[in-house]
């Protein structure tokens, strides 16, 4: 929607901004000119929105938050790239996006994704659907969260670094390495210390599929074995044919920057306790 059809007269705030179906920009907001807004997007007081950015339909922007400035380099002197924010999102107050580092990158947010105050998403992030970073999470440049994702407040992820779907990184915790699909992790650097099982049975999981995800983590994360002697096994049993057990082994084997096998856990331990 163009940015000239969408300012709506400021008649009652707390009206338009939480109760209205209609696209909404509060009278103090900065809104740059290749700024495009879907329907029923609230923009709130003090917000600064520059360079290349597209809005899904019924996000909101909350106060003094400040999307599209140049990437945090010495090198990078101007807004580079686009901004993609999905539909349903809600991104709250004092949070920073940062605008690519590339003329033809992206900085990616997707649809119903929550990002909670004063969080930091640097240049070329992608995060996928329904990812939730709790107050004050840094996400270094290039970092890719996967779908349904859960940082906890003052968590800090290393650039470059990757983190699977549905895995939860606790709060004050920090990571350098990859962390895999389905797991809770915490420290600094952070360690396994369990599958996020509330969120996977949340989600419609069945109880044969998470069994199969405890198998393929019980290999890796307290047997130590090798990813190549998981996947042999996997291509020998019908655990491995479990779509999430592929996805699991195929994280690891395509990462970039390694996974670490560190755990909380004794071999011993349950892995689903």
């Amino acid at each position: 929607m163009n940015i000239s059809n969408t300012v709506n007269p400021v008649i009652n705030f707390e009206e338009s901004f939480f109760n209205t179906d209609k696209t909404y920009i509060h009278s103090t907001a900065i809104i740059g000119t290749n700024v495009k807004l879907g329907n029923n997007v609230k923009v709130g007081p003090y917000c600064i929105l520059v360079g290349d950015i597209t809005i899904g339909d019924n996000s909101v922007i909350y106060a003094n938050t400040i999307i599209g400035m140049p990437a945090q380099n010495l090198d990078t002197q101007k807004s580079l790239g686009s901004i993609e924010i999905g539909k349903n999102c809600k991104i709250r107050e004092f949070v920073t996006i940062g605008a690519s580092k590339y003329e033809n990158g992206k900085t990616i947010i997707g649809d119903n994704c929550y990002i909670m105050t004063y969080c930091h998403i640097a240049h070329d992030v992608v995060l996928e659907n329904n990812v939730t970073l709790i107050s004050n999470v840094n996400l270094g440049g290039h970092v890719y969260i996967e779908h349904h994702a859960f940082l906890m407040a003052n968590s800090a992820v290393h650039q470059f670094c990757r983190i699977g779907q549905f895995t939860s990184l606790a709060p004050y915790s920090a990571i350098r390495q990859d962390l895999p699909p389905f797991g809770m992790f915490s420290g600094l650097p952070a360690n396994f210390f369990g599958l996020n099982l509330i969120a996977l049975k949340r989600a419609g999981f069945t109880l044969e599929s998470i069994n199969n995800i405890k198998h393929v983590a019980k290999l890796f994360y307290q047997d130590k074995f090798l990813i190549n002697e998981i996947e042999k096994q996997s291509q020998e049993n019908l655990w491995g044919k479990d779509l999430n057990v592929i996805n699991f082994i195929n994280f690891i084997k395509n990462s970039s920057r390694g996974v670490s096998k560190k755990s909380a856990l004794n071999k011993a331990d349950n892995i689903g306790e």
